[in-house]
């Protein structure tokens, strides 16, 4: 098995409407994420993926949808106060904390890459020194 990752930036804000705290205003990130994936080396392109085509997969399940966007939790506070809003919204089920925004990324991601590679492991940044792991435990 051979693993290869591919690093993309984005910027976004988000608000965590039931926080108690500054988090619970609008602010922004500059989101770093780091998907890896495996598989076999075909034969046939002496690669496991193209570089290209995970990067394809990356932006369109990540870059757009989040990049740019104001992430928010589906509520009526959130849906009362934005009514007018006409920017890019994307609305969670769940408060957009890094966990609940990573578990969504790599369902996302995973819809995505084709049957024969597998998503291994999913970094996202929050901040240059805050970030967490995602981690496919399946072997």
């Amino acid at each position: 098995m051979i693993s290869i990752t591919k690093k993309i930036e984005f910027e976004a804000a988000h608000r965590l409407s039931s926080y108690d705290g500054p988090c619970r205003e609008i602010h922004g990130h500059t989101y770093k994420l780091e998907v890896t994936v495996s598989g076999q080396v075909l034969n046939e392109t002496d690669m496991i993926l193209d570089f290209k085509t995970l990067k394809k997969i990356i932006k369109t399940a990540i870059l757009d949808q989040f990049d740019h966007s104001l992430i928010l939790k589906d509520n009526t506070e959130n849906r009362l106060f934005l009514t007018n809003y006409p920017g890019k919204i994307f609305w969670m089920e769940t408060e957009p904390t890094a966990e609940r925004m990573i578990l969504v990324m790599v369902q996302l991601i995973h819809s995505l890459l084709p049957q024969s590679i597998r998503l291994d492991q999913v970094v996202l940044y929050e901040t240059s020194n805050s970030y967490l792991t995602w981690k496919n435990n399946k072997r």
